[in-house]
C-alpha cells in the first residue's frame, strides 16, 4: 500500500478546485461542520413496526433498527454522503459502516461499548436488523470486543507513552498507511456515527465531529414525544415527533446535496415499508459506489 492510497478508501482525483483546495483551507472536521435539524412524524412508523411484530411471522424490529435501515439506504442513494477528508485528500469510503454505542445492560452505571457494523448495498430493514442484532449481543459479552481490549491494553501505560502512540497512529493515518487492523476495529472510522438518545428518552443535542477518525457524519436520535402539527389545510393534529439532528463534515459535499440527503432520510422513515426490498442499483450507481465486493 502507497503512501495516502488507503485500504478504506479511493482517493478522488476528479473534483471540481473548490473541492481539491477545501481541506488545506478548513483543516478539522469542526471547522468544516454544518449542523441540521428535523422533525419527523414517527405515528405510521411506530405503528409498522408494531404490525412487523406481531402475529405468527412477528420480527424483532425497533424504531432503531427503522433508523439504521432508513441510514444504509441514504448512503447507497446519495453516495457523496460516504466520503471522507484525511491527508488533505478526499475520498470514497469502500464499505457503508455504522457506528454506535451499546449499553451492556439498559442501566445508568452499565459500562458502554461500541459496535461498529459492516452493510451491504442491498440490505433491506430484515438484513439490518440480523446484523445489527449479532453485533450487539457480541458487544454486550462481557469479555468485551476488540475494541474495549485494545483500549484497555494502551489505558495501562503512562500518559506520556499514551500521547506518544496517538501522536505516531495520526502521522500514519496522515499518510494512509496507518495499521489496517487498527483502523477496521476503531468505531470513529465509520460512514455514520449514530448516538439514539431516544433508548434513554433523552432530546437530540447537536453533537461535534470527532478529529480522531474519519466518520464525516454524526447523527443524534431524540426521544419520541408528542408534538401539535399544523396540516396543509389549516387544522392543528397532535402527532408522534421525534427530531433528528445531523452533524456534516461539509468538505464532503455540497450543502444541498446533503439537505437532499436528509429529506430522503425522513420519507425513508415515515415510510418503512419503502426498505422491505432493496434497492434497485445501475450500473452507474455501483460504479459511484465504490464499494468492495461483498
Amino acid at each position: 500500500m502507497g503512501i495516502n492510497k488507503r485500504f478504506d478508501g479511493i482517493r478522488l482525483r476528479k473534483l471540481p478546485p473548490f473541492r481539491i483546495i477545501n481541506p488545506h483551507v478548513m483543516r478539522g472536521r469542526n471547522e468544516a461542520a454544518v449542523y441540521f435539524e428535523q422533525d419527523i412524524d414517527v405515528s405510521a412508523t411506530r405503528e409498522f413496526v408494531r404490525r412487523l411484530n406481531e402475529g405468527e411471522d412477528k420480527e424483532n424490529v425497533t424504531f432503531f433498527h427503522v433508523v439504521l435501515a432508513a441510514l444504509v439506504r441514504v448512503l447507497v442513494m446519495r453516495p457523496q454522503l460516504n466520503r471522507f477528508v484525511s491527508g488533505r485528500y478526499l475520498y470514497q469510503r469502500n464499505r457503508i459502516q455504522l457506528s454506535f454505542i451499546v449499553k451492556k445492560t439498559m442501566t445508568e452505571t452499565a459500562a458502554e461499548t461500541n459496535a461498529k457494523i459492516t452493510y451491504d448495498a442491498t440490505d433491506t430493514l430484515y438484513d439490518v436488523v440480523e446484523k445489527t442484532d449479532q453485533k450487539i449481543a457480541e458487544a454486550r459479552d462481557p469479555a468485551g470486543n476488540e475494541n474495549d481490549r485494545e483500549m484497555e491494553f494502551f489505558s495501562r501505560f503512562p500518559r506520556s507513552i499514551v500521547s506518544l502512540v496517538i501522536r505516531l497512529f495520526k502521522i500514519l493515518d496522515y499518510w494512509g498507511i496507518a495499521p489496517r487492523h487498527m483502523i477496521d476495529i476503531d468505531p470513529l472510522y465509520a460512514s455514520i456515527y449514530i448516538a439514539n438518545l431516544a433508548s434513554l428518552g433523552l432530546d437530540a443535542p447537536y453533537h461535534h465531529l470527532y478529529e480522531w477518525g474519519n466518520a464525516s457524519v454524526f447523527v443524534v436520535v431524540g426521544r419520541h414525544r408528542k408534538k401539535p402539527v399544523v396540516g396543509s389545510d389549516g387544522t392543528v393534529v397532535v402527532k408522534d415527533i421525534v427530531t433528528m439532528r445531523y452533524t456534516f463534515d461539509d468538505r464532503i459535499s455540497e450543502g444541498i446535496y446533503c439537505a437532499r440527503a436528509i429529506e430522503l432520510f425522513k420519507r425513508l422513515v415515515e415510510k418503512p415499508e419503502l426498505l422491505l426490498t432493496a434497492p434497485t442499483l445501475t450500473p452507474d450507481m455501483i460504479a459511484e459506489l465504490k464499494l468492495l465486493p461483498a
